[in-house]
């Protein structure tokens, strides 16, 4: 009778492994959730349609991180004049506000999209490069084209979300932005 127990307690033990699988060293770890970032473009104006471009861009290049037009989130404002192109109030946040302003954004070299694509770039967590000016790296601003953040950039933001939700930084100043997106595109990159 022992035998008997026996066999039957090991043989349900085996076919629970089986089951649920046994644990491996090389097993992967587990990914954190997708977080989503609300984002309101009503008062945008007429950069919404760009501003939802931005955000297409962002979320087709990162993964840990989506950016989805809805309310409570991060508030889009166009204003004509301003301290400079675009302002992001945080750093690696869910909740605050983008501003740009019509005239700086003209006065200052840089395609729209480039600057609303920059300013997205703050909220999902990206800082200023120390190379001003380089037109591969959306984050250093200039008067560049180019909206496309770079591979860099890409796994800067995935590293940071797929952390969690880490603390927010207040956003860089406006002097900052000013002369970052006002900077002369790199000659020799």
């Amino acid at each position: 009778m022992f035998r008997t127990r026996f066999i039957t307690a090991a043989l349900g033990g085996i076919a629970a492994l089986v089951l649920v699988g046994a644990p491996s060293a090389t097993a992967a770890p587990q990914r954190a959730a997708v977080q989503t970032i609300y984002y309101d473009a009503s008062q945008a104006a007429e950069l919404s349609s760009q501003v939802d471009e931005a955000a297409e861009i962002w979320n087709t290049r990162v993964t840990n991180v989506k950016l989805v037009k809805g309310q409570a989130g991060i508030t889009v404002t166009t204003a004509q004049n301003g301290s400079a192109p675009g302002t992001a109030s945080c750093v690696g946040c869910t909740r605050g506000q983008i501003y740009f302003y019509r005239n700086q954004i003209k006065s200052s070299g840089a395609a729209p999209l480039r600057v609303i694509v920059h300013e997205f770039g703050h909220i999902l967590s990206l800082e200023h490069p120390p190379d001003i000016g380089n037109c591969d790296k959306v984050m250093a601003g200039g008067r560049c084209d180019n909206p496309y953040p770079n591979a860099d950039e890409r796994a800067a933001v995935d590293r940071f979300w797929g952390r969690g939700q880490p603390p927010a930084k207040p956003g860089p100043d406006h002097a900052d932005e000013n002369e970052v997106l006002r900077a002369p595109a790199l000659a020799g990159r």
